[in-house]
């Protein structure tokens, strides 16, 4: 796992930054929205002899995204015949004790009788050690940009024959080649200034790996991607604090602009000038996610 990712606090500080600058939350459950509710309502068919539907969160962060699925499955279960009175049992797999804490005060005072919650403070890894044959299995498991950071075909073979039900979904929302994702390749490879395939030919974007590892298995594959603006406009501002947690987040380094080799930080900073346009006054580049199912 990124050791950013495990710097707690001051990582969501600057993923509320990159939020903020994108909107990525909202359209995140724009996408959601759009193609979820026939995946869900095709689970469903087969589901109306069991009292509940079971969702599984790997990297659940601050449960703010779990949230929005389980409004998103309670609105299918209200408008399919049979269902309604379903209950949704809700477990959450989150390594960081921070984002855990914020999610249990945020299901404390929810008034929810449909819902039921499982949230553990553990690794995907550990979390796998302890299966039995004798826990429930789940219609959909979802990776909201947490993929990342487990062995993906490891993870994604176990959830397939071991925690998903038999006409289940693996839901992902992952990053494509955008802004991000090439300042991210120039931290990994910093003096690199060829394209990603000359450099390793083995390495795939997220999506192609799951689409590789999905056609390996013969598993199927539903893909669906959208296009927004990220404004880095505050990122060439030195004294912004904003900028700053900005460009933390999409290197990956805690206080990069402080930190990093300096020819490092201004080929990042010339990369992502020329990555992104002016526009009204900001400058915005390109921000780019695809929403995939996984099934058997």
């Amino acid at each position: 796992m990124s050791s950013f990712v495990c710097t707690g606090e001051y990582y969501y500080k600057s993923f509320d930054v990159l939020k903020s600058k994108t909107n990525e939350f909202y359209k995140n459950v724009e996408i959601m929205r759009d193609h979820m509710p026939l995946m869900i309502q095709k689970l469903l068919h087969s589901v109306q002899d069991r009292t509940s539907f079971n969702i599984l969160s790997v990297g659940s962060g601050t449960g703010d995204m779990d949230l929005e699925i389980l409004k998103i499955v309670k609105d299918e279960l209200e408008r399919s015949q049979g269902c309604h009175q379903m209950k949704i049992f809700n477990r959450a797999i989150e390594i960081n004790k921070y984002p855990c804490d914020l999610y249990k005060a945020a299901i404390k005072n929810l008034d929810d009788q449909q819902a039921d919650f499982d949230l553990r403070h553990q690794s995907f890894e550990e979390y796998a050690e302890e299966f039995t044959m004798a826990q429930p299995k789940f219609d959909v498991i979802h990776f909201i940009h947490s993929v990342y950071y487990v062995d993906t075909e490891a993870v994604l073979k176990h959830c397939i024959e071991n925690e998903l039900q038999d006409n289940g979904r693996l839901v992902f929302i992952v990053e494509r080649p955008d802004l991000i994702s090439s300042v991210l390749e120039k931290q990994r490879f910093p003096d690199w200034h060829g394209s990603p395939d000359e450099k390793n030919p083995e390495s795939f974007e997220t999506a192609e790996k799951l689409f590789e590892i999905s056609e390996r298995h013969g598993w199927k594959h539903e893909v669906y991607t959208h296009e927004y603006s990220i404004d880095v406009t505050e990122i060439f501002d030195p004294q912004s604090t904003e900028g700053t947690l900005l460009l933390d987040f999409i290197t990956h380094t805690e206080n990069f602009r402080g930190t990093a080799d300096k020819k490092l930080l201004q080929e990042t900073l010339a990369l992502i000038k020329d990555l992104s346009t002016l526009k009204d006054g900001k400058r915005l580049g390109e921000k780019k996610e695809s929403l995939i199912f996984i099934y058997k």
